[in-house]
């Protein structure tokens, strides 16, 4: 087989035939060449792939043209990485917390194209523990499975990310949804890697080595996977899953007793009404308590964001015997439901005010899915969807250089102040900036509650952004995991994510502010 190549040259013509002296009077064997860039829709007429032939250079997909990403590039010590510290499958549970505060702004890193933010699937869970306890039901790793070829149905997406591997260990990476194939894979440096998947399908690559190395895949994966009709069936029809404990058992028929739903045996009925009821969940600065009991409490008072309104989700539909699995990343939390022919994903809402990116290279279209087809109360879903606070912080992120992309940038490394802060700096107010209390222990994954006030010498600082940092005293590099604000009192009070990928250990914590025209930049002391 022939293929055209992504790095094309093509000989320079008017030379060769209109400047025969020219051409007679260089050197022997030199022979002029123009390089011609890379053109994604002529690849995709002529089958063109990467340079190691590899993968198919640029794919036309239903939401827009996208390119294949460098293969020859290798990985940096600087950007982000799977791995080393991220949680095994075995490893893997989920408590949830009592802070249902919505939370201001939330990073993310995408390694999708098209961008799937902010749905990265990168934690499943699909059991119910007697402590109200999500698990992974079924911890074996058997391999992704592949495919031969993106069908008719499917989405296609390009995959790049960063791993760092551990000899014969998994290591946790991110997919695009439950069902997905891989059609095409290289790395770079060349590893032998094996791709693996436990029974909620939380994918793992392993290899024989200790290093670190850039993955990049082909994905195929049905279409009806992110929106549509979601399939009716009588209740138990979809798959066999294991009975709840019976204290869980118990719980739940309060919560469905209370909910009108006793007796309901279509699936489609019971869980369009679950949706629809967990969707109508509001955040709060008051925690739900009155029982011993946090999924009642939470499932009850209608209080929480994503991750709540997923787990008491969940919970439900496994009591009642629909199987359906709680998936969550960095940013946001959502919920799987099996209609008896696929894993549907299905948005509950509560997500972020804003999410901030920090993806490098060119831009890339947003996934375009089916319509939403179940209901939103009063029109929330322009304000809660994970959907929506993508696509308005797209809207409200100033590219850079006015090309649509951000520029490489390192997740977890605070970043100094830009140009145009530094010069401001000098004409704004200096600030102080005080933790008053944080969360002292916390689990990767889990959020930490955090405390403190914004204040100059001439009165608070109101209504400006707090970046929450944490430092490594060992080396005094600092990770910014999240933001809050402060009120009108200058005094800010939420809670911020810890992303797996730090690494287990004593951190200090500190907050630091670009500030507003009243008041200047600033950072506590660690």
């Amino acid at each position: 087989m022939v293929f055209s190549m992504r790095r094309r040259f093509r000989a320079a013509i008017g030379s060769m035939v209109f400047a025969l002296s020219s051409v007679t009077q260089a050197e022997p064997g030199v022979v002029l060449h123009e390089y011609i860039p890379p053109d994604p829709k002529e690849d995709i007429e002529l089958a063109a792939t990467t340079t190691d032939g590899r993968l198919p250079a640029a794919m036309m997909t239903r939401s827009g043209l996208v390119e294949a990403p460098d293969t020859s590039r290798l990985p940096t010590a600087a950007e982000k990485a799977y791995g080393m510290s991220a949680p095994r499958s075995v490893e893997s549970r989920y408590n949830p917390d009592r802070d249902t505060r919505r939370p201001v702004v939330s990073r993310y890193d995408d390694p999708f194209s098209p961008a799937t933010a902010p749905y990265k699937r990168l934690r499943a869970f699909d059991g119910v523990a007697a402590g109200y306890t999500l698990t992974v039901v079924d911890t074996t790793l058997r391999a992704v499975v592949r495919g031969d070829a993106v069908n008719p149905g499917d989405d296609a997406f390009y995959g790049d990310m960063t791993v760092d591997l551990v000899p014969g260990e998994p290591v946790r990476i991110p997919s695009v949804g439950p069902g997905a194939r891989i059609i095409r894979q290289t790395t770079q440096p060349s590893v032998d890697v094996e791709l693996v998947r436990d029974g909620a399908e939380n994918w793992f690559v392993r290899g024989p080595i200790r290093t670190r190395l850039r993955l990049v895949l082909q994905l195929a994966i049905a279409q009806d996977t992110f929106g549509g009709a979601f399939g009716d069936m009588a209740v138990g029809g979809q798959r066999r899953i294991p009975a709840v404990p019976s204290n869980v058992a118990r719980s739940v028929h309060e919560v469905v007793k209370a909910l009108g739903l006793e007796g309901e045996t279509s699936t489609r009925a019971i869980v369009t009404y679950l949706v629809t009821y967990f969707r109508g969940f509001e955040p709060s600065e008051q925690a739900p308590r009155g029982r011993d009991n946090i999924y009642l409490d939470l499932a009850l008072s209608r209080k929480g964001v994503c991750r709540h309104r997923a787990y008491a989700f969940v919970i439900t539909a496994l009591g009642l015997g629909i199987p359906a699995r709680m998936v969550l990343n960095e940013a946001h939390a959502w919920v799987e439901v099996h209609d008896g022919s696929l894993w549907r994903r299905i948005d509950l809402g509560g997500a972020s005010t804003l999410l901030e990116q920090q993806d490098a290279g060119p831009p890339r279209p947003p996934h375009r899915t089916a319509p939403d087809v179940f209901p939103w109360p009063q029109g929330s879903q322009a304000e809660d969807s994970g959907a929506a606070v993508a696509q308005r912080s797209r809207t409200e992120q100033t590219p850079s250089d006015g090309s649509g992309a951000t520029g490489p940038h390192n997740q977890y490394s605070y970043p100094g102040p830009t140009m145009a802060e530094s010069e401001l700096s000098s004409r704004m107010v200096p600030v102080t900036m005080t933790v008053l209390s944080h969360d002292s222990q916390v689990l990767r994954g889990s959020p930490m509650r955090v405390e403190g006030v914004v204040r100059t010498d001439h009165g608070p600082c109101s209504f400006v952004r707090v970046n929450v940092l944490i430092r490594d005293p060992r080396t005094a590099r600092r990770h910014e995991i999240g933001a809050v604000s402060t009120d009108e009192e200058g005094r800010f009070k939420g809670s911020v994510v810890i992303p797996l990928e730090v690494q287990v250990g004593d951190y200090d914590v500190m907050v630091a502010t670009p500030g507003d025209a009243q008041c200047g930049p600033g950072t506590s002391d660690p």
